[in-house]
């Protein structure tokens, strides 16, 4: 498979990656607990070697399944997890970005991946509290790059500002956004910052949690423990309606095309340079495979600008 310098890092990772929210077990509906782990061993046998993770997801039991199953592997593979979402015993999550937690967070991470580093350790959230230094967070993570407990640094959800910020204490190689056919504001400074400064940057969300593939309808009603019921803006009632609209439209386009919906959203993507790896999800071996096979064609430039054309017709859907 095709890979892409991380960056100004020596990481290189697949172009397509492996996001492992569903790999928590929680919140993405079924997920076959004696099948994850094999979803996971087909992504590195289709050549993926970025596997995405936090603690965050299923509070530590998707990296305990990126352990388990990817430790024949370890040396051939990118691990990139997170730090500074944290949980009580309610399960109710907070930002935490102070030294103290994040020195226990990455042993936690060491742990339930079963590996003695990470290659790329991001922060999950910047802390727009303002209660912990800049200062003190990266140098934390300087510190743990000079203990060889973590290889590269990166943040995710950082606006331009909290990525300059970061920059003045770390060098910080990857920044982790959403960034899909729906979900655009990144085009406007946090992408082209990223291309200037030679940050890697990553797309999480690359198929909008599901709505690029397809595989909703007029009559689908998420239950109140989906992520994405939760958390996602895309899927409030009313606006789920119109973007089911835009995909119909994105459908006939797929089919003059001739691939899958979801492989068209991934190769729009990939279409631009700068981004390094895509990280898709999936919950089942088809699901990797039809993602790993995107990379297996290109989209041409007429065919770009016109699915970019259809998600610039109201602005509602940049979100």
């Amino acid at each position: 498979m095709e890979k892409r310098q991380l960056g100004n890092s020596e990481l290189y990772p697949s172009v397509i990656g492996f996001g492992s929210w569903a790999a928590g077990l929680s919140g993405w509906g079924e997920v076959d607990h004696n099948q994850i782990e094999k979803v996971v061993q087909r992504a590195y046998e289709l050549g993926i070697t970025f596997f995405d993770t936090a603690p965050a997801y299923g509070l530590g039991r998707s990296e305990e399944v990126l352990g388990k199953a990817l430790q024949p592997f370890r040396e051939h593979i990118i691990i990139a997890t997170k730090a500074g979402l944290v949980w009580n015993e309610q399960g109710r999550f907070s930002i935490n970005v102070t030294k103290q937690n994040i020195v226990r967070e990455v042993e936690e991470s060491l742990r339930r991946l079963n590996t003695d580093y990470i290659d790329l350790y991001q922060l999950n959230f910047p802390d727009s509290s303002g209660k912990t230094t800049v200062e003190e967070t990266f140098d934390t993570l300087n510190e743990l790059v000079k203990q060889g407990k973590i290889r590269y640094i990166g943040v995710s959800n950082f606006n331009v500002q909290q990525l300059v910020a970061a920059q003045t204490v770390s060098h910080v190689v990857s920044l982790q956004s959403p960034y899909n056919l729906f979900q655009r504001d990144v085009e406007h400074a946090a992408l082209p910052y990223a291309k200037q400064q030679k940050i890697g940057f990553i797309p999480y969300s690359p198929l909008a949690q599901g709505l690029l593939t397809g595989k909703f309808n007029y009559l689908t009603r998420l239950p109140e423990t989906d992520v994405r019921a939760q958390l996602n803006p895309l899927f409030s009632e009313k606006q789920f309606v119109k973007n089911l609209v835009i995909v119909e439209t994105f459908t006939g386009i797929a089919r003059a095309i001739g691939k899958p919906l979801s492989q068209v959203a991934i190769n729009w993507l990939l279409y631009r340079n700068e981004i390094s790896t895509v990280i898709a999800g999936a919950k089942t071996a088809k699901q990797v495979e039809e993602n790993a096979a995107s990379i297996k064609w290109k989209l041409s430039r007429e065919d770009y600008e016109q699915v970019s054309r259809l998600f610039e017709t109201d602005s509602s859907y940049v979100i």
